[in-house]
């Protein structure tokens, strides 16, 4: 009777909310997306290929953004985006020419949000409270280049000496474990604390998602940013999937972070280290990685390593050694590069015997045109 009665309340306090506040002007949209094309030239120990790409670091899209203020000081608001690609990145590999032409379309975000002095409630699809927290960086390379191998290029395949694949980059070498990304949830962030953010979200399954968010500027142009997280599948244990590649048949518990630094300087260091448990091999991992970068003007560089240890299988050792570069021709055109040395050791072969895969190198070129 009480859990009747305070929920009662609370949805009597939400009606009362929606029902005084009054329009203070009209709904305000706003058309925006993308364009973001790659080319990727790459050797896996046996053989080389190329191929003309859509950059699933940060794909083409489009997006629609709506909202409106209310004179109680809420905002209502909408968010439609739409990922549609041609041949894209995370399905390239060597000697395949089964991504020809091929088109994916990503329904990103379909969310409605209420904002306010209470924070921000989001209901739809759009990011878990955790998403993102493995790619806090202020180098101005990631998704461009920069950041984790399994953006770009997680569908290369690694080679046994035999030349029999024994898994991709982002299935078996390198993944940064970044929570469950995009899905139909509730979410709450609250509002900033002293560049403080805590949010957590509830998805299907029961999975839920916790984080925390700090961000702060220091000196002259000094920035500090970190986020943090844990959450627990619960039993969303179907379609967990990590770059698009591998997915577990089980449900897991993630916890772990990343953080940077940007001195005024220009120069800049950034780190991650994420772990997900399981009683499910096949969802284990962990994951770390570390860059240090200088920016200067319109240039950005950074030198990273990153690995991933059990991802595989148990005893697995995947190494991401990398050097990226963003140039901003405009704040819309943005022009990129990065080589790739990636390694994985200890993967089972098809007979499960465990081997050292032959390496593979990478170059990847493109460029990012940003609209409205």
């Amino acid at each position: 009777m009480k859990k009747f009665a305070s929920r009662s309340v609370i949805f009597a306090a939400a009606t009362t909310a929606f029902t005084v506040a009054a329009p203070a002007s009209a709904v305000e949209f706003k058309i925006s997306g993308q364009v973001d094309k790659a080319f990727v030239a790459a050797d896996n120990g046996e053989d080389n290929d190329i191929g003309f790409v859509d950059n699933n670091g940060s794909n083409t899209r489009f997006r629609v953004l709506g909202s409106q203020d209310f004179d109680n000081g809420m905002t209502v608001g909408l968010n439609y985006e739409v990922g549609l690609t041609n041949d894209i990145s995370t399905g390239f590999d060597i000697n395949n020419s089964n991504n020809t032409d091929k088109t994916f379309l990503d329904v990103r975000k379909t969310e409605v949000y209420f904002g306010g002095n209470f924070g921000k409630v989001s209901l739809g699809k759009g990011d878990g409270a955790a998403n993102g927290t493995s790619e806090v960086d202020l180098s101005g390379t990631q998704y461009l280049g920069g950041g984790s191998a399994h953006y770009y290029a997680s569908g290369i395949s690694f080679l046994d000496d035999n030349g029999v694949a024994v898994g991709t980059i982002g299935g078996a070498a390198y993944n940064n474990l970044d929570a469950l990304s995009r899905n139909n949830r509730v979410r709450y962030d609250t509002p900033a604390f002293g560049g403080l953010v805590l949010s957590a979200s509830v998805a299907s399954g029961k999975a839920f998602e916790t984080a925390a968010r700090y961000a702060t500027e220091f000196g002259n142009g000094g920035k500090f940013a970190a986020a943090v997280d844990f959450l627990d599948s619960q039993d969303k244990d179907a379609l967990i999937s990590q770059g698009g590649v591998r997915t577990f048949d089980g449900s897991f518990k993630e916890y772990g972070g990343s953080a940077s630094v940007l001195l005024s300087s220009g120069l800049n260091v950034s780190g991650m280290y994420k772990k997900r448990d399981s009683d499910t091999a096949s969802a284990e991992g962990e994951s770390y990685f570390v860059g240090v970068g200088y920016t200067v003007a319109k240039h950005h560089t950074q030198i990273g390593w990153g690995r991933s240890n059990d991802l595989a299988n148990e005893g697995s050792e995947g190494n991401n050694y990398q050097l990226a570069y963003v140039y901003d021709l405009r704040s819309d055109i943005e022009l990129f590069g990065s080589v790739r040395h990636v390694t994985l050791d200890n993967v089972e072969n098809g007979g499960g015997v465990l081997i050292d895969a032959q390496d593979i190198n990478y170059l990847y070129v493109g460029a990012r045109v940003k609209f409205l």
